[in-house]
């Protein structure tokens, strides 16, 4: 989950930005307020009644609907769909067409330790649910989440209601969510703020929907001629410069929200803002004013809560913000901001317009390519809607009511250049013809069959690389592209007969890789497209070049649809994973407990993949206890409990790292706790990167300082039962993606814990969120001996990585034992030959071997003609051993082609030495000075 301003950003697609837009964080005196996300503050559930029929045992009613999730209720109530995570206790609405749930207030959210918020939005029993949650808060403030402290149901005179009231700074906040009769799909939100007595300013009233990494695509529009219209093109928000803030603030009144392209069943939702008023204590009634904002995380509605001196129409701009300064909601007066979110069955703007504008014009026309992105534009220049041609190449849409003019539409398939087509609407015409239009064509190749391979398209000469299942929609924040997460310029085959047959590509000249992961062989083929041909790529199934018996490869931190910022679907999530070559994934999805075990079954795939269900623990709500988050950590193995609030996820928000590891280890089986991402690429800060910050002190972890030192101590403090510790989590994610700055700063810390006696695993994981995001590299290779088709012992399995029988390796197979004892065991002797063994596929480069003694650089060796080494160590005090090989790959190698940005290197978890002969191992303790593997990490190779 990357919800708002979350620091820590899953690998970059090489070659694009690794600095997401964020919300912005608080900064100024108002503007800080102005420009932040909030914080749920305590408070207390009321008893609420039950009210609507029983249902257990049938379809959602297609009456409206409002009731508690309980038992018996839960599978005909909840929502279905990626991002359902409503379980009992939580509370549903709907009419048999339109299922939403709110969270109970004692269940947190992603921006807060309460719940009240609506978590699932989509079709009953369509399951496409890919809402994440709607956010109100008061003046843009991570402080000023407003706590809902009750939640009601009521249904009458065809209608059904949830209502929520909470309270903050002398504010009473009432919202209501309703529905009326199915075939509606509309949810109405209704949010009443009445100020009851003196208390802080309150002059922005807001919701904020989640979508991180861009999960929702924000297409925005003015629909009433008083602002602007951004389509999916806005504004950067920095969030350290409040004139960029001020540009980033539009007058919108809707928000269309798209569900990824490739998830099926598509869905998108039509967030519009329909009335915002005052009523005076002597009964007057004003308009007010309203903004909206969008990044890659979030999308944004609000509206002032009084009246302007000047301004609220056209770009809000500073002097309009400026109000901010005065503006505060009065005594006895009450704000009423009417919304409503409108559901569609398929993710395109239109399907949501073509309602508003149903008294408009309609614009029918024909192309010669299917599935086909067309994006309108009115004779200013402005977007309109977005839609695609049907298989037929058939599109029909509507436009505004009273449009006329030239309009432009631009024409994007995915085998070829862009194409606009210029339409004249006349005035007062109801219905346009266009003739029909033909697109440059694109060429198809004919997919092998039965083997599993990853396939990654290099466009040569003039040739671009291909943009494969590409949404089209051209997302961009502060002009960055945002792509769709199915896109990249790879195609996995799982070797399954539901494999795809062929592919469209644009014309050109390319090359093609075929890969399975760092083991295999790589072939390559280079090919010619031409338009309107299909040409079978006839290229070399991979084989496999080395075997490492006794080794499992893993990947402990993967995400798919799921997770609140990932949209990539289930079957491309297992497919990538096969195509990579590895053994054992992990589903560490943000914040809900879920099985990937039933889609690799489906899929045939269950003798060539294990699976373990585990959750990405995410904490980002800097609350009380925890004022700088308690950063990310990943649990497994777990077991799904598939009717509670979020399949039974421990709790994360404004909880100290030790006390999610108490609850954590409590449960059946004593799961792994895995902190993830624990650095920056410095000693900086940042909510993700819990070294960075250690959740209660605000400055990072000094490896160069013992733990006792200010500040470190912090990771000592006993926070939990049982004695237990922020420091007792039992492995740490050194490598996540190709993030190698980030692996030596992280390694500082690891180093300095060993010194002090303080062991932890040492991990090295994917962090895939979308396709383009190469799953199982980094990969861990756990020490685990099994028959072929034997199924996997969880049990020995975990056991090897809590005991640190494991390397991490982006290519390198890495082999390394002190007189027969390796990583995670202990050596017994003052002296010893340490042998190592360094083997590589032909294409994965190496140059060098370095081994570390108590964290400091013993000796380094050239791989340019050995691999096999014999080296001679001997030790004074009790002492551990850690290895590292590292190459270089050419931006032209086939390896920097097959993974960009990556760099072919392997580490491994200690040997432990009893140099003194004494049955235990006494850690050595933090030199002073520090070993500048400690104290310069960035500086060491």
């Amino acid at each position: 989950m990357i919800p708002l301003d979350r620091p820590h950003t899953p690998p970059a697609r090489p070659g694009s930005s690794s600095s997401p837009n964020r919300w912005p964080s608080p900064g100024g005196v108002r503007w800080g307020a102005a420009l932040a996300i909030a914080g749920l503050a305590t408070a207390t559930l009321a008893t609420a009644a039950l009210v609507g029929a029983s249902t257990a045992g049938a379809e959602a009613p297609q009456i409206p609907f409002a009731a508690r999730i309980n038992a018996e209720n839960f599978a005909d109530l909840r929502a279905g769909g990626p991002d359902a995570i409503a379980g009992v206790g939580d509370w549903a609405l709907g009419n048999g067409v339109l299922c939403a749930a709110i969270a109970d207030p004692e269940h947190e959210s992603l921006l807060s330790d309460r719940g009240g918020v609506l978590i699932d939005l989509g079709h009953c029993g369509r399951g496409d649910d890919q809402w994440t949650v709607l956010q109100p808060m008061l003046n843009f403030s991570r402080e000023e989440i407003v706590a809902a402290e009750s939640i009601r149901a009521e249904v009458d005179k065809g209608e059904a209601r949830l209502i929520t009231v909470g309270h903050l700074h002398g504010v009473r906040v009432t919202t209501t969510y309703s529905v009326g009769p199915a075939p509606s799909a509309t949810l109405g939100i209704r949010t009443t703020l009445e100020r009851e007595q003196p208390g802080e300013t309150a002059y922005l009233t807001s919701d904020v929907a989640l979508h991180g990494n861009g999960q929702l695509t924000p297409f925005t529009l003015d629909t009433r001629g008083v602002g602007t219209s951004l389509g999916f093109e806005h504004p950067s928000v920095d969030v350290d410069d409040i004139f960029s803030g001020s540009d980033a603030i539009i007058r919108a009144d809707l928000q269309v929200l798209l569900g990824d392209h490739a998830l099926k069943p598509q869905i998108a939702y039509g967030w519009r803002l329909l009335d915002a008023r005052v009523e005076r204590a002597d009964g007057e009634t004003e308009q007010l004013a309203h903004l909206a904002m969008n990044g890659e995380h979030f999308s944004n509605i609000a509206v002032y809560t009084d009246t302007l001196f000047w301004g609220g129409e056209g770009e809000p701009g500073l002097l309009e913000l400026a109000h901010l300064l005065w503006l505060d909601l009065e005594v006895g007066d009450r704000v009423t901001v009417i919304r409503e979110i409108q559901l569609a069955k398929e993710a395109t703007v239109a399907a949501i317009t073509d309602r508003l504008w149903a008294e408009g014009p309609e614009v029918r026309g024909r192309i010669n390519s299917k599935f086909a992105a067309l994006h309108v534009f009115d004779p200013d220049d402005r977007p309109v809607t977005y839609l695609e041609s049907g298989p037929k190449g058939l599109f029909n849409f509507r436009l505004p009511p009273g449009s006329s003019g030239p309009h432009r539409i631009e024409i994007v398939t995915l085998t070829g250049p862009e194409t606009t087509l210029l339409v004249d609407v006349p005035r007062g015409q109801s219905e346009i013809t266009l003739p029909y239009q033909p697109v440059p064509r694109g060429g198809l190749i004919g997919f092998p069959r039965g083997e599993p391979m990853r396939l990654t398209f290099i466009g040569l000469g003039e040739t671009p690389d291909p943009e494969l299942r590409s949404d089209r929609r051209r997302f961009r924040v502060g002009g960055r592209p945002i792509p769709g997460h199915a896109e990249s310029n790879h195609y996995a085959l799982a070797g399954v007969p539901s494999d795809r047959h062929e592919l469209d590509l644009p014309p050109g000249d390319y090359r093609i890789l075929a890969s399975r992961g760092p083991l295999w062989s790589v072939s390559v083929k280079e090919m010619t497209v031409e338009p309107g041909r299909l040409v079978p790529l006839e290229i070399q199934p991979p084989i496999r070049l080395l075997d490492h018996p006794g080794w499992l490869s893993a990947d402990f931190h993967v995400h798919s649809a799921p997770s609140d910022d990932s949209g990539l679907s289930l079957r491309q999530r297992i497919a990538d994973f096969v195509a990579s070559g590895a053994d054992v994934i992990v589903s560490t999805e943000h914040d809900v407990v879920f099985d990937y075990a039933p889609t690799i079954e489906a899929l045939g795939l269950s003798d060539r993949i294990k699976s373990l269900v585990g959750v990405e623990v995410t904490s980002t709500y800097p609350g009380p206890r925890t004022p700088h988050t308690a950063g990310h950590a990943n649990a497994f193995p777990l077991t799904v409990d598939p009717t509670a609030y979020r399949g039974g996820a421990p709790r994360s928000q404004n909880r100290r790292l030790g006390e999610i590891a108490h609850e954590v280890h409590a449960l059946p089986g004593r799961p792994l706790l895995q902190l993830n991402h624990p650095r920056e690429a410095s000693f900086d800060s940042g909510l993700g990167s819990y070294f960075s910050h250690l959740s209660v002190v605000g400055e990072p972890h000094d490896p160069t300082l013992p733990l006792t030192a200010e500040g470190n101590r912090a990771l000592l403090e006993v926070v939990a039962d049982g004695g237990t510790r922020d420091l007792d989590f039992d492995a740490v994610e050194l490598l996540n993606g190709s993030l190698m700055d980030r692996y030596r700063v992280a390694r500082a810390d690891w180093f300095a814990f060993l010194l002090q006696g303080e062991v932890r695993t040492a991990t090295a994981n994917s962090d895939s969120h979308t396709a383009a995001q190469i799953v199982a590299l980094p990969l861990n290779y756990v020490a685990y001996s099994a028959e072929p088709g034997e199924e996997l012992n969880v049990e020995d399995f975990v056991k090897a990585v809590r005991q640190g029988r494991l390397y991490g390796s982006s290519g390198p197979l890495l082999e390394a034992e002190l007189e027969g004892r390796g990583p995670g065991q202990r050596y017994t002797g003052a002296r010893g030959e340490l042998r190592i063994s360094v083997r590589t596929a032909p294409w994965v480069p190496v140059g060098e071997l370095r081994v570390f003694v108590n964290g400091e650089l013993q000796s380094r060796h050239s791989l340019a003609k050995e691999r096999e080494f014999s080296i001679p160590l001997q030790f004074d005090v009790d002492s551990f051993v850690t290895i590292e090989a590292e190459g270089h790959a050419p931006p032209d190698s086939i390896y920097a082609q097959v993974a960009p940005g990556y760099t072919p290197f392997a580490f491994t978890n200690p040997i432990f030495i009893d140099a003194n002969s004494d049955g235990r191992w006494t850690a050595p303790g933090l030199p002073s000075p520090a070993p500048i593997t400690l104290s310069q990490p960035e500086a060491s190779p």
